[in-house]
């Protein structure tokens, strides 16, 4: 990892639904620094929800990748089920 992915703040576990819509909005702001890029299978950050607010789907997950080392990061979260996690890789 470089400089710029290094301090990336991890969660091994969501505990709540509210866990991973804070972790969402932390990716946001990762993709919005223009350091990292949402990569094209990703679910977009902001279709995580229905026009009802129901989720989109069972399983939602989110990659991104640093532009300059080419680390990945993954995100996913089960919202049927509950549960997942924000960890280093693919």
């Amino acid at each position: 990892m470089c400089e710029i992915c290094k301090n990336i703040k991890l969660c091994k576990h969501f505990h709540s639904p509210s866990a991973y819509m804070d972790c969402n909005e932390y990716i946001r702001q990762l993709v919005a620094s223009g350091n990292f890029e949402l990569t094209p299978e990703s679910t977009p950050l902001d279709k995580v929800k229905d026009e009802q607010g129901y989720w989109v789907d069972d399983i939602i997950g989110h990659v991104i990748l640093c532009k300059k080392c080419k680390q990945h990061f993954t995100c996913s979260v089960n919202t049927y089920r509950g549960g997942g996690c924000f960890r280093k890789g693919r």
